[in-house]
Formats: structure tokens, sequence, C-alpha cells
């Protein structure tokens, strides 16, 4: 399967980037990072936050190869997917990527306290491999949207 078939199948756009929009996705990224290791706040927020911070992730290595997901169910888990087409990521880890979007999909719309601390431990080391991976893959295969 490649990109070019999800928008024949409705599920990805072509839309051109910029540095900017890179830029802005991979503070998000931080931010969203940085919020999950606030201790003051629930293990459910906290986890919100990192999962947040690997969305954005797999969202900014769409957005560098110039698609946009449609909006429309599912497109959370499409933009998960699209791992293994962008930074190239294995099976195992889009798959333990959509374990813990049903964590988070559970956390956010049924139960509070559906998240443990290793679910925590989980989606924060997950979002930091996929952001290191990323900003490898960035620099190697679109340098120009690291420039400015």
């Amino acid at each position: 399967m490649s990109l070019e078939k999800w928008v024949e199948y409705g599920w990805l756009r072509r839309e051109p980037t910029s540095p900017d929009e890179i830029r802005s996705l991979l503070g998000i990224v931080d931010r969203s990072l940085a919020d999950a290791k606030v201790e003051a706040v629930s293990t459910d927020l906290r986890f919100i936050a990192a999962f947040n911070a690997a969305l954005c992730i797999a969202t900014m290595a769409l957005r560098a190869t110039g698609y946009r997901t449609v909006t429309q169910a599912g497109h959370h888990a499409k933009t998960i997917e699209s791992l293994e087409l962008t930074l190239k990521s294995n099976a195992r880890i889009v798959q333990k990527f959509k374990t813990l979007n049903n964590k988070r999909n559970k956390s956010v719309y049924d139960v509070a306290g559906a998240v443990s601390d290793q679910d925590l431990v989980a989606i924060v080391s997950l979002a930091n491999e996929l952001k290191d991976g990323a900003i490898a893959w960035l620099r190697e295969i679109h340098p120009e949207l690291l420039e400015g």
C-alpha cells in the first residue's frame, strides 16, 4: 500500500507543508511531552498528553510527505497506521501505538483511572522513540523542512 493509494481511498488528501508548520508541530510535541511530566495531574491526563505528542509526530511525518488525513471517523487510526509508510516504523510499533490508542479512548470517553503507571511509561517511551526517529528522518529525507 502507498500514501497515493490512501488518497484514492479518500483517507488522505495532498497538501504541501512548510518549515514553519513542521516547527510548530515539533513545538506541540515538546510541549505535550513536558506536560506528561507534570506529576500534579492525574496519570490519565499525563498519558493523554504523551499520546498527543506521539500522534502529533505521526501527523508531522504525514505533513512532511505532503499529505493530510481527511477528517472522518478513524482518522487517528489512519494517522497511526501511516507511520509504516512515512517513518517506516515496524508493525510492532504501530500495533503498540494502536493498543495505547484504545487505552486513550477508554480514558477519554469511558472511565477515569483506566490508565496505569505502566501505560504512562509505555506511551512516553513510544513518543520519545518516535520523536527521535522522526527528527533523524527529517534530517535525512526532508532537511529543507528543518531550515529557517
